[in-house]
């Protein structure tokens, strides 16, 4: 995995931690949901981003992150299958 990607994402994502956040999925898939309390890990360049709270969560493999946007309260990850996932701060 680019270490620059994953340094970006370690420093953007320490700042959505114990948040609710929205998550989006668009592409071959589309799906959208809620994690109320947000914690992460990385283990085998795998993003684990998981609610506190309950079982739900995103696995993302970290090679297939190619660009990262960040945005006011947003992060854009844009993956090699034409995939993009939004984590936004729930207002």
């Amino acid at each position: 995995m680019n270490n620059n990607i994953n340094n970006q994402l370690e420093k953007i994502l320490s700042n959505f931690i114990e948040k609710s956040i929205i998550v989006k999925q668009s592409g071959f898939l589309e799906s959208t949901y809620c994690i109320e309390t947000l914690t992460y890990f990385v283990k085998n360049d795998i993003l684990n981003v998981e609610d506190k709270d309950s079982n739900v969560y995103i696995k993302i493999n970290l090679n297939q992150i190619y660009k990262i946007k960040n945005e006011k309260d947003k992060i854009l990850l844009y993956l090699d299958n034409d995939t993009i996932i939004t984590f936004t701060l729930k207002r």
